[in-house]
């Protein structure tokens, strides 16, 4: 069996081999693996040479024997595999590290080499910023020499990189070397241009070739996966270095932008696989007006909800970005039809025609339209209500009590070690989860019994003293106590609560009033009322009103094709057909003004295609796929 993609098994089998090794010796096993399954003759290399393990190495044996059964064939792209499934999974959270699928970096390289003449290749400067253990440089230094250049002189006047991690540097020396050795070229030394250091004050003048160019010519790559959440801290005050994440709580891949246009030479191009949020996200605003700013173009193929990366709930697009003036062009397919696009399948979009604040309408003019007509009918959904987050504990398994039994005054609880305490009835709330709920007649059953430690007065909301806590509620204080050091590492034990046992945020404690519930993220448009006025939520949105009967009539238009039609258009695709509802992807959604004879029709239908119809009509609406 020969492949580029290696079965997981693989990858999992082999990573026995590494428990409690230094990445020294991981990587001599990957390389003497491969040379001797190979049979490649290393003579003069002394990076190879001093990481070949001698031939009785019991690791290496018993590997090679591995393959030889299962009649697997290694190749060079199977070593990148390798060396980015071995990083430890604390690292991947920091330095975000991925393998990028040989295919994608293909499209990338080539679309980039294709803009210049072979002839002028040698002439050019390419750059990876988060180069991690090589995969692009892999790509690009294959092409390279098939014009004829020789990988000495690619290694030293073509290729240049940057990474956080010094065995990512080392790794992609590796491969590279042994990409040259078994091309015929095995010299002692490769000179290469590969360094370790942070891109976001990493200072690439210091670099007399890339100085003299004044810039790069092309910067490709994979930018860090990497969370606003998971920055080490370094990052974090590097991070208000670059205007483009000053918006929202930025991921790291949002300055990699700003860092490779500001790195390129005036012409030239950065082509990136990275995520696809950043044109529609709270977070992408100062990157959107960066672009719109400068008027880069901007050419991206969006995969949409299609997850490339395995093991990786990432959603993704190519963007190659010239630092020229000019347009946006624009188009979503499927992995598997990448190599079908042509130039006919983008769709011209003008930065003058876009919102950088709420976000960017990436699609064709017949939907820019249909958006446009919903977006500017009534009143949008932000000025109507006020939508709301749920409450946020921190510790849900705690606060939400797992109510095995019940008498007149207390709950009887089972604590997250299986102790059976008691809880006071009176120090609790109802509470319900909108991710769990379809339709008002599933709430009775899915209510839960939520210990709140706290006074509400009218609109204001208090912790209660520990010491009246204590002596109020002592069933109650001593379940809380039972979990106090679980508590206390909440926020990893960084943040200072008001008191140990007091929830992890102060939202949404005390939301009065009816209730129109819905899920963070969802595949149909599911909005269900709840009429208690002290049901208190999490894990989800809701729309509140004194008004039941408006909240009735906005449920009908909610859960229309309409409103879905929109949000499949406007919102952040997550995979299996699901879309995020979060207050910035619904805010602008128009609510049709209706007359009072309009909204007793509305509420009196019954059948989902008369509301539909209706609503066509009421929105001025030909949409072929509703």
């Amino acid at each position: 069996m020969s492949s580029n993609n290696l079965n997981r098994s693989v990858l999992t089998y082999f990573k026995k081999y590494c428990i409690d090794r230094d990445c020294h010796y991981i990587d001599s096993l990957i390389i003497s693996i491969y040379i001797t399954q190979r049979k490649l003759r290393v003579k003069n290399n002394l990076l190879l040479l001093g990481h070949i393990l001698d031939g009785d190495n019991a690791d290496l044996i018993e590997f090679c024997s591995f393959l030889r059964t299962h009649e697997i064939d290694l190749t060079l792209e199977n070593l990148v595999e390798f060396f980015e499934f071995v990083i430890s999974p604390k690292d991947k959270q920091v330095n975000g590290a991925v393998y990028t699928p040989s295919y994608i970096r293909e499209y990338i390289v080539d679309n980039v080499l294709e803009l210049i003449p072979r002839q002028e290749w040698r002439n050019k400067t390419f750059g990876d910023i988060a180069c991690g253990c090589g995969g692009f440089f892999l790509t690009l230094a294959s092409k390279l020499a098939s014009a004829g250049l020789s990988f000495e002189e690619i290694y030293k006047n073509n290729i240049f990189g940057v990474d956080i991690q010094q065995y990512s540097v080392d790794r992609c020396s590796l491969l590279l070397s042994l990409l040259a050795v078994e091309n015929g070229e095995d010299i002692p030394v490769f000179d290469f241009n590969i360094y370790t250091g942070n891109s976001l004050n990493y200072d690439w003048s210091i670099n007399q070739k890339i100085k003299g160019n004044g810039g790069f010519d092309f910067i490709i790559g994979n930018p860090p996966y990497v969370g606003a959440s998971k920055i080490d801290d370094e990052s974090k005050r590097l991070l208000v270095n670059w205007s483009v994440s000053q918006s929202g709580k930025a991921d790291l891949y949002i300055p990699f932008f700003q860092i490779a246009l500001e790195n390129l030479v005036p012409g030239g191009l950065v082509g990136y696989i990275t995520v696809n949020n950043f044109y529609r996200s709270l977070n992408g605003r100062k990157f959107r007006s960066y672009m719109s700013y400068y008027h880069y173009g901007l050419k991206m193929v969006d995969f949409g909800s299609e997850q490339i990366f395995k093991g990786r709930s990432t959603y993704t697009a190519i963007c190659f970005i010239s630092k020229t003036i000019d347009d946006i062009l624009y188009t979503q397919t499927s992995s598997k039809d990448l190599d079908k696009l042509s130039k006919d399948h983008f769709v011209r979009i003008y930065y003058e025609n876009l919102s950088d604040d709420s976000g960017w309408m990436l699609r064709d003019s017949s939907i820019v339209k249909n958006i446009e007509k919903i977006e500017r009918i009534g009143i949008p959904l932000g000025r109507c209500f006020n939508i709301r987050n749920g409450f946020a504990t921190l510790k849900n398994d705690i606060f939400i009590l797992n109510v095995i039994d019940e008498d007149n005054d207390f709950y009887y609880v089972s604590t997250t070690d299986n102790k059976t305490l008691k809880v006071e009835k009176n120090i609790c709330r109802d509470a319900i989860k909108p991710n769990t709920l379809k339709k008002e007649s599933e709430i009775e059953n899915k209510k839960e019994k939520l210990l709140f430690p706290y006074i509400c007065k009218g609109q204001n909301v208090s912790l209660i003293p520990e010491q009246i806590l204590k002596t109020a509620y002592p069933y109650a204080y001593t379940y809380l106590l039972w979990h106090k050091n679980i508590l206390a590492k909440r926020d990893k034990g960084k943040k200072v609560y008001d008191a140990w046992f007091a929830f992890g945020r102060t939202q949404a404690l005390n939301v009065h009033g009816y209730k129109l519930l819905f899920p963070y993220i969802a595949n149909a448009p599911h909005f269900v009322i709840a009429e208690q006025k002290d049901l208190l939520f999490y894990n989800g949105y809701t729309l509140v009103s004194d008004d039941l009967e408006s909240l009735k009539v906005v449920q009908k238009i909610l859960k229309s094709k309409v409103f879905w039609y929109y949000i499949k258009h406007t919102s952040k695709p997550y995979g299996s057909e699901y879309f995020a509802l979060a207050k910035n992807y619904i805010k602008n959604f128009g609510i049709a003004k209706l007359t009072d004879s309009q909204k007793k029709k509305l509420l009196m239908m019954e059948d989902a295609k008369d509301v539909n119809r209706m609503l066509l009509e009421l929105y001025d609406l030909n949409l072929d796929d509703i």
